[in-house]
């Protein structure tokens, strides 16, 4: 009895003993720098796998840590890992810690192209990444502006100013020859199919920017044009009550330059009539019939008009912009979350055109109910509704037809009823076949709608303490509309049975992508060895269906209804496509001591989209990284890594690629395109060497070289009529490019009151077209020109036309020494150069005879076709800086492109429709009107290099004013409002250029950072724009 006594009395001592080695630490974690108080700091006693997170007021509290010796470890987004050694004998610790900011980057952790998180000095490739603080002060459309002028090696080309209209995208160099250069978007690990305007950038957290295929290889045949991963804000910055976000941006847009078109003319003014009150021409007998002197010399582009308007001021006018968004956020122990909604609204530059406008709700949140058990869902939902705007072309293109008419025609003028005139006053006079743009704007309703939802779920699971299984499913799905409307009675140049009396055509689009994704993650070290690995399954369900209906003639006015056309005139038309695929690869990590790190991939596709014949596909990627510091102190380096990777990736083929196809009519089925079962995609290559160096505590440079060859590339081939059908895909081509890039960013000022940061960017970029597996071709700019040259040894990017002799050695001459360029019977001594640089015949300067001589092709008979351009620029570069000073910040944001051309076919056009400045300044030089048309400049129309212009620029593209009002200066106000900040916002203000045309930016939207042709395109416009922020 008494021993059981003094066992428990033992036991009972032993416990209270155990209970007093208990203690507590806590302390305040703050900003080094600023000194503020940061919640949502995870605080942890790595040992012990103990921890807590600061709250809202940067304090925690550790309870219940047993007697020894410790590594507290202090982690967040943004600052340098803290550890500290510590000892706990029975006594509470206070421990205030300050966290220093990364202003290097070096512990950032990146997701993409990689099997599962990876902090960036163990990267063995280049992976690029942009943070919200660099896209906060000047909020982006998408994410194409998001990175544009930031990272090297990544081209942005707003080729249109339709407000709707995405960015263009190629990272690095080109990877196909007729097929999209923009890259895979995944959204939270949600991989992607639609437009990147549907995803709202204030919800923007970072982006990771995966340039090339060695990098891409671990997203096999989706990413031969890389990856750009947006990740979006899961959880606030307080802890255990929510952070609410309200922003409010107003603004308005404006044509950012003049465009060059005359206010003279050349015409004979006798007989003209003018209405009663002087406002409008009735009659110009003389139209169009030269004005000259008393000897008949035409005088040229040197008369008045009788009356003028400046339609182009009055028509393109500055239209509102304005972005209202809120957003909750709040994160806990074991759950974050983050909501919000964004209405967004683009006016462009023109009215009565609708503006494109958005209406974007997002939910994230993460659960953690255990230790070994995560969870997460993504969602959003996204309603967009835009008109569609022509551009290229002539008749209703607004651009076409405000820069063609006569200024002389009043386009604002209105009909009795209000409405605008389709033929203004004067129409008659010109003749020709635009149309009102405002008119066309009222009536016609040419629009599309979409909705779409973008959501995944994911967990993850430890099974062992080095090993966890994971899954997640995502679907990307929208329902989009696409309607014409005209009404009974609208009005054409020319009479149109399909128009006139009414015509109406909808198009219903659903299209989804679901993924499904399963996956192992290993992770463990072995004394100085740490590895990881990574193998997944992905299976994806794509699915597009279409149905369309037209029909014309309505029965009554007014009605938008497909039932009230005419039956006869019905027009019925579906399509339908699934493609399934199953994706494999294993993924392995190994480094040695921090220092030398070795990485593999392989991968294994199988989609329905290959032929039969090629079914699976194999990609892979292999990857070196050394860390020079970790062996060597180098003074002042942080960090010193190189590295060299090489991988494959590819580009799924067309869907219908390896199906014959068929035209169906009436009149019965015809074949079209010969199907091809060996159809396959192509294959990216990449080699990319490059390293990082972090130094003086406030610097980061990176640099990379990467060769890229793109084999197999697939490309609609003509057959012959033996083939029974027209064409057939074929894998054809090869790609060379050479990428160099270089990147430097820091932080100049770091103290509590002043903040100074730069970043700077270049790139280079040569393609060349290495094989073609038949002759060459030029391609049809749009359909109107052809322009751009695909050839074996030709420069993606190399334009073709006739070219314009600027030396006498040009000229060919036959056995007798008589010139065969210009007609017969001249002698190279019966020319000369002009003051334009051309040659002409000799004494003709000035004259009516004036015409300059083009390239002979002695092989052809004709004008030779040679190279007279090249898309392609000499470098790239960016400039941002970022400046705060207390509460007063400045940022800026230049963009520099040099050399690459653009034809200005609109130019050209404009020389035949006598409204080009140019025609007046020939005409104060001494030119004679003939020299600018016809076979002379103006060339029938057919390219040549009198219209190919240096495209390069330096762009203002972002400068933003702001002041931020925090707690100490709110008053009572501080209470509940954390801070509100006031910023004055404009968008691409400055442009410095040769460039003649509206915008050097322009292109075709299709292929636009290769096919660059200005053909009355929608103009890039500047905004003005005010906003304020309030947080509570």
């Amino acid at each position: 009895m008494m021993k059981k006594l003094l066992l428990t009395l033992t036991l009972i001592a032993a416990s209270f003993s155990y209970a007093a080695a208990q203690s507590m630490i806590s302390g305040v974690v703050t900003d080094a720098t600023s000194e503020e108080r940061l919640p949502g700091v995870n605080v942890v006693i790595s040992e012990l796998s103990i921890g807590a997170s600061t709250d809202a007021d940067g304090q925690y509290q550790i309870m219940n840590v047993p007697d020894g010796s410790y590594t507290l470890t202090v982690t967040y987004v943004g600052y340098k890992k803290f550890e500290e050694a510590i000892t706990v004998s029975g006594t509470d610790l206070a421990i205030d810690i300050a966290l220093e900011q990364d202003i290097l980057g070096l512990e950032e952790v990146v997701l993409t192209g990689v099997g599962r998180g990876t902090q960036t000095t163990k990267l063995g490739f280049s992976v690029a990444k942009i943070s919200e603080k660099s896209i906060e002060e000047v909020p982006p459309a998408d994410v194409g502006n998001a990175i544009r002028a930031k990272v090297p090696g990544v081209t942005i080309l707003q080729a249109s100013g339709d407000p709707s209209a995405p960015a263009t995208i190629r990272l690095r160099g080109s990877t196909s020859l007729g097929s999209d250069q923009s890259p895979l978007i995944i959204v939270d690990g949600v991989i992607t199919d639609g437009n990147i305007r549907d995803i709202n950038m204030l919800d923007v957290e970072s982006i990771e920017v995966v340039k090339g295929a060695a990098a891409a290889s671990i997203y096999g045949s989706l990413a031969g044009n890389g990856v750009i991963q947006i990740l979006t804000k899961r959880g606030g910055d307080t802890f255990d009550k929510p952070r609410v976000t309200f922003k409010s941006e107003n603004g308005f847009s404006q044509i950012a330059n003049k465009y060059p078109s005359t206010d003279k003319h050349p015409w004979n003014m006798d007989g003209i009539v003018l209405s009663d009150d002087g406002r409008y021409i009735l009659e110009w007998p003389n139209y169009e019939v030269l004005d000259t002197d008393a000897d008949g010399n035409a005088l040229g582009f040197v008369n008045n008009y009788p009356v003028f308007y400046d339609n182009i001021d009055n028509v393109f006018t500055g239209q509102p912009y304005s972005s209202n968004y809120v957003s909750v956020s709040s994160s806990a122990r074991n759950y974050n979350y983050s909501g919000s909604y964004e209405l967004y609204n683009a006016g462009g530059v023109l009215d009565p055109v609708d503006p494109f406008k958005r209406n974007t709700l997002r939910f994230n949140a993460d659960y953690v109910p255990d230790s070994k058990l995560r969870t997460g869902i993504s969602a959003s939902y996204v309603t967009t509704s835009n008109p569609t705007i022509i551009e290229q072309g002539q008749g209703n293109n607004y651009f076409y037809s405000v820069l063609t008419s006569e200024p002389f025609m009043d386009l604002t003028e209105k009909n009795p009823d209000g409405t605008y005139s389709n033929k203004p006053t004067g129409y008659d006079v010109q003749g020709s076949n635009w149309q009102n743009p405002l008119y066309v704007a009222e009536q016609r309703q040419f629009e599309s709608q979409r909705d779409r939802i973008l959501a995944g779920v994911n967990a993850s699971y430890d099974l062992l303490d080095n090993l966890s299984v994971n899954a997640r499913q995502s679907l990307d799905k929208r329902y989009q509309t696409n309607s014409t409307f005209y009404p009974k009675g609208y009005q054409t140049p020319t009479p149109s049975a399909t128009v006139n009396d009414g015509s109406y055509a909808l198009t219903e689009i659903t299209a989804s992508t679901a993924i499904s994704e399963f996956w192992l993650e290993y992770a463990e070290s072995f004394d100085k060895f740490n590895v990881s690995a990574i193998a997944k399954y992905l299976y994806e369900n794509r699915e597009y269906e279409s149905v369309s209906a037209s029909g014309y003639n309505f029965n009554a006015q007014g009605v938008v209804n497909l039932g009230a056309v005419d039956p006869s005139t019905y027009s019925i038309g579906s399509y339908q496509q699934t493609e399934k695929a199953e994706n494999y690869f294993v993924n392995v990590d190994l480094d040695y001591d921090d220092k030398l790190i070795v990485s593999g991939m392989i991968r294994r596709d199988g989609s329905s989209s290959f032929g039969e014949e090629e079914r699976y596909q194999t990609y892979y990627r292999g990857s070196l990284a050394y860390r020079i510091t970790q062996d060597f102190d180098i003074s002042n380096v942080q960090e010193w890594k190189v590295r060299a990777s090489y991988g494959t990736s590819g580009q799924r083929p067309p869907f219908a690629a390896q199906y014959e196809t068929f035209n169906v009519s009436a009149s019965g089925i015809s074949p079209n395109i010969l199907g091809n079962n060996a159809i396959k995609p192509s294959t990216v290559a990449e080699l990319e060497v490059g390293t990082d160096l972090s130094f003086m505590d406030r610097f980061s440079f990176v640099a990379n070289y990467a060769v890229t060859n793109v084999e197999n590339d697939y490309l609609l081939v003509p057959l012959p009529p033996i083939a029974g059908y027209g064409a057939q895909w074929q894998n054809v081509g090869k790609i060379e490019n050479k990428t160099l890039e270089f990147g430097l960013n820091g932080q100049l000022v770091n103290t509590k009151d002043v903040s100074w940061s730069f970043n700077v960017s270049w790139d280079k970029t040569s393609q060349m077209i290495t094989d073609l597996g038949g002759p060459g071709f030029t391609l049809d700019a749009g359909g109107a020109l052809a322009l751009f040259r695909i050839e074996e040894g030709v420069s993606y990017g190399a334009m073709y036309g006739n070219i314009i002799a600027t030396s006498l050695d040009q000229l060919t001459t036959d056995a007798d020494g008589f010139v065969i360029n210009y007609g017969s019977g001249l002698t190279l001594s019966d020319f000369e150069v002009n003051p334009d640089g051309y040659v002409i015949q000799a004494g003709t300067h000035g004259t009516a005879d004036e015409s300059v001589v083009y390239v002979f092709d002695e092989v052809s008979g004709e004008r030779l076709v040679g190279k007279i351009g090249d898309t392609n620029p000499d470098f790239k570069m960016g400039i941002s800086t970022n400046y705060s000073y207390k509460g007063f910040g400045v940022y800026a944001l230049f963009d520099w492109v040099q050399g690459g051309d653009v034809y200005n076919y609109t130019k050209q056009l404009l020389y035949f429709n006598y409204r080009h400045e140019d025609l007046e300044t020939y005409t104060n030089e001494g030119y004679h009107f003939n020299y600018m048309q016809g076979n002379s400049l103006y060339n029938l129309s057919d390219a040549n290099q009198h219209f190919v212009e240096d495209a390069s620029y330096v762009k203002l593209r972002e400068l933003a004013f702001s002041y931020t009002l925090g707690q100490d200066k709110l008053g009572a106000l501080g209470q509940y409002v954390s801070d509100v900040k006031f910023s004055v916002i404009g968008r691409n203000l400055l442009t410095f250029t040769n460039y003649t045309g509206w915008d050097p930016e322009v292109a075709l939207r299709s292929n636009a950072t290769n096919f660059r042709l200005d053909e009355y395109a929608y103009p890039n416009f500047r905004t003005f724009s005010a906003s304020v922020q309030v947080r509570f």
